[in-house]
């Protein structure tokens, strides 16, 4: 019974870290060609960036971070006391745009099983591409090249509408924390996702993990989406794009 109580946690665990999508690779393919991510954004519109993420209790990471802090452990080190929110400036505003669009325009999406012939394997990308985890170790890693304080760059897990896994990189600024995706080129506040946000790096380690969502880590963090209601989402074949969206591509209010 233990022995069948691990695998399914091992189950679990997949589901909740893979970059799945219901028709594999062919349909990564699908999804990155229908969001343009060579334009550039428009003239930004002024807007909140909202309210902080909840969080709750430590919870174990994925163990494909695991693997990869094992293989780089200088990109898995050092603390933060009391980490402090990045100030969100127009130079800083550029930086996470370029960075998101570069990444997402220059890596071609590929799953593990495919690359690596591995369920799992967090890395980053490789001249064949890479899968989401792999897009956003790479922006993370850019971002620290440029000046930004790791504990402001969260890897995080999420889970789309299909139950498929999902990871993107939650950006923490004085002006609300922003999502970086590899499925649009749009910069969009955590609670303008369509998803159910799982779990994200700690700010104060980035080894230890949290819950998302209340403050006991029960529960993970619905979204909402005005345009929709509580717990609507796009139909499941769509690319994450601005249609379906509230706030997608307006711009924190860096003036007050």
């Amino acid at each position: 019974m233990k022995i069948l109580h691990i695998a399914a946690s091992l189950c679990v665990a997949l589901l909740l870290t893979a970059c799945g999508t219901p028709n594999s690779t062919a349909a990564l393919g699908l999804l990155q060609s229908d969001v343009p991510f060579a334009s550039s954004s428009p003239p930004p519109t002024f807007v909140s960036g909202g309210s902080a993420m909840p969080t709750g209790a430590e919870t174990p990471p994925p163990f494909g971070f695991v693997g990869f802090c094992r293989r780089h452990p200088a990109d898995c080190s050092g603390s933060a006391v009391s980490p402090a929110s990045m100030r969100l400036t127009d130079a800083r505003w550029r930086d996470i745009e370029q960075i998101n669009a570069e990444v997402n325009r220059s890596v071609r999406p590929v799953e593990d099983a495919d690359l690596y012939n591995k369920p799992e394997w967090w890395t980053y990308p490789s001249a064949q591409g890479g899968d989401c985890e792999d897009f956003v170790l790479l922006k993370r890693r850019m971002l620290i090249e440029r000046g930004w304080p790791a504990d402001t760059l969260l890897i995080s897990v999420v889970k789309e509408r299909n139950g498929a896994g999902h990871a993107v990189l939650l950006v923490v600024t004085d002006r609300g924390e922003f999502v970086l995706d590899n499925k649009t080129r749009h910069i969009n506040a955590w609670r303008d996702t369509p998803y159910t946000w799982v779990k994200r790096q700690s700010r104060r380690h980035p080894y230890v993990w949290v819950r998302l969502g209340s403050g006991n880590g029960g529960k993970s963090a619905s979204l909402m989406l005005p345009e929709f209601g509580p717990g609507a989402s796009p139909s499941l074949g769509a690319p994450i794009a601005e249609p379906f969206y509230t706030a997608s591509g307006l711009r924190p209010s860096l003036a007050s």
